[in-house]
């Protein structure tokens, strides 16, 4: 063939009028003639990109870099990076393209949206602003710094950045649904919805608007229309694994557990995720098939949430086992993960890692140290230590050999129904249990119930939570006597709640329920029932080993650990599940009280 570039013209002309098939298949052909002719092998790329198959037009982007530095090739391979989230290989091209032309604004744009992915908020803030000194109304950057506040949790300078942009051009979908992000963590739902609203009346076709809606009803138990959302975003991007995830929440909260598994095997086999590995923990969890839940469960190391929550990552993340063998010769560090909830959940295997590894140190909250010491015994006290001696100091980090988070023991010690605990682990001295029985003999009625209503610090802690007025028929029952086990400022509210309805739910002052776990351990152990929402009381009620009735939240905001089949789970065999409606059915909710209470 004489002139391969204008055949390589022509056929290019032809696949961008239609004939996609055809002129790929004829491109194919010559290229296998001329292999070194670098227009017609880039065109192949285009189209190989172009059709999905990534993986070819990868290869020949980077023949094409690596023999002729072709810069058309690292614009297109740079962006492949960045859709795959192959966030630093995207950012090494971005870098070469910026050294030859620093003039490309979208470029630098992109290389912001990299920094504030990896978290690097200041220098994608810096860049962002040298951005808009050349484009002053550069909407791209009034979002990526607005969105860096959000993730620095500094809301009102989120807020009026993102605003700016918004007058800059009122119809920016992006800009929109940030927003909409913004005002849902600060659980302002109606503002929330508003503005994911607007974004997708612009432009109904958005998978990324679909997206970000349909999750905010699956967030505020509205399930069904999330999966109705979902389903037209992923006919607007088929196969997107994002999106596949989303949809396998759904039916998992609509217990659809079948079809979500389904969608998650086939989101995972896409592309790797934290939340389609999340998702098929919890889809085992549920199923009781531990050996297979704790594979996954480590996915959620890599969930950006879990960075955010557990700030010692950075510090630790070379030295995590990883389901690999422990080195019994070894320093090994235990660090807790998430709240005082989870650390008394996953406090259980604590003495399984204590008693077969003896150079292991583990994290714990002060507040739990002295309960967890009492409760393995005096000659582990060495073992415990406050949270961040190590896990927050670098020279004292050099010590450790290897780390787990509390969570992945799991994968070590709870791979078998029968390897949970058939009661409670946790214990109260006895002097401590004398001195809180002696405190409540001046109440006496026949018996004595605590109740929690509420719960703080979580995404969906106000969904989880209930009002007084939810329990009132309770509290007018005449044989029972009623504690507050509510930490947070509630006084107040316990006051008003006493004189509006001339009701008494006692209040012991001298215990500080925040702080005081060993006096609030006592309590517990003193009474015929506890009534709890899912909070920090609940799961130390659970270690007790403490009669309970624990009202779970609304599907998709219930934890691996209370979403049972049953009304029971394996964690805490003392505790019985209940759903939240139950409440509301007054006298099926008191008949059960009195069933606990024989």
């Amino acid at each position: 063939m004489k002139d391969v570039a204008t055949e390589v013209n022509k056929l290019l002309k032809s696949y961008l009028e239609g004939n996609k098939k055809n002129a790929y298949s004829k491109l194919k052909k010559i290229s296998k003639a001329y292999p070194a002719n670098e227009k017609l092998r880039f065109n192949l790329a285009f189209m190989e990109q172009d059709q999905g198959d990534v993986y070819s037009a990868k290869k020949n982007y980077i023949k094409l870099i690596n023999e002729f530095n072709n810069f058309n090739s690292k614009l297109n391979l740079y962006n492949i990076f960045l859709k795959e989230e192959n966030y630093y290989k995207s950012l090494e091209l971005i870098n070469d393209i910026l050294n030859t032309n620093k003039d490309l604004i979208n470029v630098w744009t992109d290389k912001a949206y990299i920094k504030y992915k990896i978290k690097e908020y200041n220098l994608s803030k810096d860049i962002c602003h040298l951005i808009l000194k050349k484009q002053k109304n550069n909407v791209r950057a009034l979002n990526l710094i607005g969105l860096c506040f959000f993730k620095e949790k500094k809301y009102e300078d989120s807020i009026h950045f993102l605003l700016e942009g918004l007058k800059t051009n009122n119809k920016d979908i992006s800009i929109l649904n940030s927003l909409g992000d913004i005002y849902y963590e600060l659980r302002d739902l109606v503002e929330s919805e508003k503005y994911y609203l607007k974004a997708l009346e612009i432009n109904p076709d958005s998978h990324h608007s679909l997206n970000n809606l349909a999750g905010f009803y699956l967030e505020t138990n509205n399930s069904e229309r999330a999966l109705k959302l979902y389903k037209k975003a992923l006919r607007v991007f088929p196969d997107e694994p994002t999106i596949l995830v989303n949809i396998s929440k759904a039916y998992f909260s609509l217990n659809d557990s079948i079809t979500a598994k389904k969608l998650t095997k086939k989101a995972l086999k896409i592309r790797s995720s934290a939340s389609g590995k999340k998702m098929m923990s919890y889809i085992y969890f549920k199923d009781k098939k531990f050996t297979k839940a704790w594979k996954y469960f480590d996915g959620r190391l890599e969930d950006d949430n879990f960075v955010d929550t557990n700030n010692s990552y950075n510090l630790v993340k070379d030295k995590l086992v990883h389901q690999r063998k422990i080195n019994p010769k070894k320093e090994l560090l235990i660090i807790r993960e998430q709240g005082v909830g989870d650390e008394i959940l996953y406090g259980s295997m604590y003495k399984n890692i204590l008693e077969n590894f003896e150079n292991t140190y583990i994290e714990a909250d002060e507040r739990l140290i002295n309960l967890f010491v009492n409760s393995f015994g005096k000659s582990f006290s060495k073992n415990f230590i406050k949270l961040g001696h190590f896990s927050k100091n670098e020279v004292r980090f050099k010590k450790i050999d290897q780390v787990l988070y509390s969570g992945s023991l799991g994968y070590y010690f709870r791979n078998n129904i029968n390897d949970f605990p058939t009661k409670g682990y946790l214990k109260v001295e006895k002097d401590q249990l004398f001195k809180t029985r002696e405190r409540l003999l001046v109440y006496k009625k026949r018996f004595k119930v605590g109740i929690s209503w509420k719960s703080f610090n979580n995404p969906y802690a106000e969904q989880k939570s209930f009002s007084l007025e939810n329990f009132l028929n309770l509290f007018k029952l005449k044989d029972i006597d009623f504690f507050n086990l509510q930490y947070g400022d509630v006084i107040k509210e316990i006051e008003n709640f006493n004189t509006k309805y001339s009701l008494k739910l006692e209040v012991l002052n001298e215990i500080d329920l925040f702080n005081d776990f060993l006096s609030v351990a006592s309590l517990l152990k003193n009474l015929d029932l506890f009534i709890t929402v899912s909070n920090s009381t609940a799961h130390l009620a659970g270690a007790l080993n403490v009669n309970t009735i624990l009202i779970k939240p609304f599907n998709h905001a219930t934890l691996f650990y209370w979403d049972q089949k049953s009304n029971k789970t394996p964690w805490y065999p003392s505790i019985d599940l209940v759903d939240g409606d139950m409440v509301s059915d007054k006298e099926k909710f008191i008949e059960l009280i009195y069933s606990k209470l024989k």
